[in-house]
């Protein structure tokens, strides 16, 4: 089984790129690199990181020789969420992978542990159309979409978020509980980075 992974690392604006590209954790690690690095441990084939065509880059930390990661500008990033996916759906389709892994830039504390939570529970229930985590009853990134959902992703738009997924009864999904908020805990970067993860995140009553 074939799992690719896409990373979400342009934003709606170009101060929020310098920012979320540069913002340090203790050790001198930026956000984005911290995450990408564990992304790079879980065998996502390929690892597409989407970025900003003016983005420089610095916070990206050389690749492995066995790296399957590759770099997307998407020239309509600032244009929303769903353009950056877009372009990140695009890089893998030609690949034709079983599902795909989508994490955003705005969590540092994404362990690879809880990646490959999502893609083994995946590989074991292989009809299912999604695998979430959920935190405090909201689910959260990353997410693991099958390809049955591809279309579903390619048609999203600014006025219909990826909560229409999670809601929406032709779709089966498996949610795994999980107790770390410190998991999810949102850099503290500029708005437009929180709008983001508010997109992704749907309310569950249980």
């Amino acid at each position: 089984m074939k799992v690719a992974g896409i990373y979400l690392a342009a934003s709606r604006s170009k101060e929020a790129v310098a920012g979320s590209a540069s913002l340090k954790q203790p050790g001198g690690i930026t956000v984005g690199a911290a995450t990408l690095s564990e992304l790079e441990r879980c065998g996502l084939d390929p690892l597409i990181v989407v970025v900003r065509a003016d983005d420089p880059l610095k916070w990206m930390p050389p690749a492995s020789s066995r790296s399957s990661r590759r770099t997307e500008t998407c020239l309509t990033a600032h244009l929303g969420l769903s353009f950056s996916l877009r372009c990140g759906l695009n890089a893998i389709s030609s690949l034709q992978p079983d599902a795909v892994v989508i994490a955003q830039a705005d969590q540092p504390f994404i362990p690879a542990a809880l990646v490959n939570r999502l893609t083994d529970a995946f590989e074991q229930n292989p009809g299912l159309d999604y695998v979430a985590s959920i935190n405090e009853g909201v689910v959260n990134p990353p997410v693991l979409f099958a390809k049955s959902v591809f279309p579903e992703l390619q048609a999203l738009d600014s006025d219909r978020g990826l909560s229409a997924i999670f809601q929406s009864p032709g779709y089966k999904g498996m949610l795994l509980q999980s107790d770390s908020e410190r998991d999810f805990t949102d850099a503290e970067l500029p708005d437009s980075f929180g709008e983001l993860r508010r997109e992704w995140s749907v309310p569950r009553d249980n």
